[in-house]
């Protein structure tokens, strides 16, 4: 029997608000479901998010890092996939691409390739 420790911490500030929240999995950041560390000003506006797979950076459906000012305006953002920092293009050019895809057929795996 395998056992796994997840672990969800959220900071409380003294008015009462939620001001951080983090996932973890047997002592890393990680979340399967969406971001693994978020933060909120004072005023409730979400600031920061990061998404972390076994403690690592990765996201196939946007950027594994945001940030954004106290009006709401998105300031930075990065691009993690499979544990690497991309550029903006190559992660749309990798996650937009099913070259290399795994499907299931008839209980078969296959991996896709391009036809030329």
């Amino acid at each position: 029997m395998k056992t796994i420790e997840l672990n969800v911490e959220q900071i409380i500030n003294d008015a009462g608000q939620l001001i951080r929240e983090e996932f973890w999995l047997n002592g890393g950041f990680h979340n399967e479901h969406g971001p693994a560390v978020r933060v909120w000003n004072d005023a409730g506006q979400l600031i920061y998010e990061a998404f972390w797979l076994n403690d690592r950076l990765h996201n196939e459906h946007g950027p594994a890092i945001r940030e954004w000012n106290d009006a709401g305006q998105l300031t930075y953002e990065e691009f993690w996939l499979n544990y690497e920092r991309l550029s903006k293009d190559k992660w749309i050019a990798k996650t937009q691409s099913c070259v290399g895809k795994i499907v299931t057929i008839d209980g078969k795996q296959y991996r896709l390739e391009e036809v030329k």
